[in-house]
């Protein structure tokens, strides 16, 4: 058990708070080609979950490929979700590379699973969309005030990042 991380995921905050105002203004139609990038993204990605799933189920284990895939269809969101909210400053790339953003996701490599938890993930795994769903409602407010605070002062308060 030593040198695994405490968690599987981890997020790194990098970066500076300086927005320009011209990409404030602009950032909604900047993001549109990543949202009709991730929306082609994710019909793959539901069915790699799946496939994911049905894998652990059987070995115990996601093999793999399907766990790349579905790391780097987890870290685009993050990145596009970072660039949309304001968080991120740059312009995120298309395929969600680990270390290519300032804000980025490291997920820990395939490890074995009980298969009884996978069977049970589907049902695990609803209050923490409940949780997510909230979550997001709070992100679009905190956007929302940072991007008012963006335009005015080119800035992004820290708090609010």
């Amino acid at each position: 058990m030593e040198g695994r991380p405490a968690h599987p995921i981890a997020i790194r905050l990098d970066g500076d708070l300086a927005r320009p105002r011209l990409v404030v203004a602009f950032r909604p139609l900047l993001v549109v080609p990543h949202l009709c990038w991730l929306a082609l993204w994710t019909v793959p990605a539901a069915v790699a979950v799946v496939a994911a799933w049905v894998a652990g189920l059987a070995t115990g284990r996601v093999p793999g490929p399907l766990h790349r895939f579905l790391a780097s269809f987890v870290r685009e969101t993050a990145h596009v979700s970072a660039f949309l909210h304001l968080v991120g400053r740059p312009y995120p790339g298309f395929l969600g590379r680990e270390g290519s953003y300032p804000i980025d996701l490291t997920i820990a490599p395939p490890d074995g699973q009980r298969r009884l938890g996978v069977l049970a993930r589907i049902l695990l795994a609803l209050p923490a969309l409940l949780l997510a769903s909230a979550f997001a409602i709070v992100a679009f407010v905190a956007a929302a005030l940072g991007w008012c605070a963006a335009l005015a002062t080119a800035r992004m308060p820290r708090g609010l990042r």
